[in-house]
């Protein structure tokens, strides 16, 4: 089931271009797959932001404290209103990332989206037993698209 509501996604890095074959594809079916595990979903328009590791270490930094790149950032709008919120990739730490875990780009952007879409709907992963309920809601997700437990494959590395 597809939500009904608006998707915005802006590329601002031109190296997504080169590695999705077709970026709102992988958003909206990303989205789409999370969409039909959820009970009452927040809905609201939704923007997604392709960018490169230097402006999401911006954002990191400014908005975390945390002066470092990472793969992706949620940012939900404060206060009733027609805006879900924003997610932001960063290209370069999600491609390494790919390479490093055996994933393919695609499938890890696709549980990327994912994983910023529950946190936009209020999920978390600060304690164990929220990382399982919001771990376990990826999953689902990820297995409507056909796409491996990326926990799984995270816990092999680990042993």
């Amino acid at each position: 089931m597809t939500p009904a509501f608006p998707i915005d996604i802006h590329i601002e890095e031109p190296a997504w271009s080169d590695e999705l074959e077709d970026p709102d594809s992988v958003c909206r079916k990303a989205i789409s797959a999370i969409w039909s595990f959820l009970e009452n979903p927040k809905i609201g328009e939704l923007s997604l932001a392709l960018i490169s590791d230097i402006r999401i270490q911006d954002l990191n930094r400014q908005f975390r404290h945390k002066d470092q790149p990472t793969n992706v950032l949620s940012f939900p709008s404060i206060g009733p209103g027609a805006v879900l919120g924003d997610i932001v990739l960063a290209f370069e730490t999600i491609s390494s990332e790919a390479r490093r875990d055996g994933k393919t780009f695609q499938d890890h952007v696709a549980h990327l989206i994912i994983h910023g879409f529950l946190h936009l709907q209020g999920y978390d992963h600060e304690t164990d037993q929220d990382a399982v309920v919001m771990e376990g809601l990826e999953i689902q997700a990820l297995n409507a698209l056909n796409i491996d437990n990326p926990y799984k494959i995270n816990e092999r590395e680990n042993r």
